[in-house]
């Protein structure tokens, strides 16, 4: 399965916040599933850490590092993700726009979301696909 990690997802696999049950660490795990970040979790990223918001136990270049090692790939950001957040409707039920890039790129490359967001579910109508786990 293609997946993609939402931001909280990705802090916890890397810090290895046992808040992430380990039924979804093994599953990020599996060499049969193929994981994906993307640049707006990135993006998120510098942002929280510049704000002392998050702090990282890696840099930025490291943690890309690693994933590029694990295998995970690195998903940009494009005009028919773009064109896809504006298909959303305006008054969307989540409004944190990091979350709503994610959900366009999931759809836009039909790759399952991974996430503990309660919000997420809304976006099914438009076609996502998601993991939702509990916290541990």
């Amino acid at each position: 399965m293609r997946y993609l990690f939402d931001t909280q997802a990705l802090v916890f696999y890397l810090e290895g916040d046992p808040k992430l049950p380990s039924e979804i660490r093994d599953f990020i795990e599996d060499y049969e599933n193929r994981g994906y970040v993307s640049v707006i979790t990135l993006h998120e990223l510098v942002l929280k850490t510049a704000k002392n918001q998050l702090e990282l136990s890696n840099s930025l270049a490291q943690i890309v590092l690693y994933l590029k090692e694990a295998g995970v790939e690195i998903l940009p950001l494009n005009h028919h993700h773009i064109i896809r957040l504006d298909s959303f409707e305006r008054e969307s039920y989540h409004k944190d726009p990091f979350d709503r890039l994610l959900v366009a790129q999931c759809i836009e490359e039909n790759i399952t979301m991974l996430t503990s967001d309660t919000k997420i579910p809304f976006y099914k109508k438009y076609g996502l696909e998601y993991l939702q786990y509990e916290l541990d």
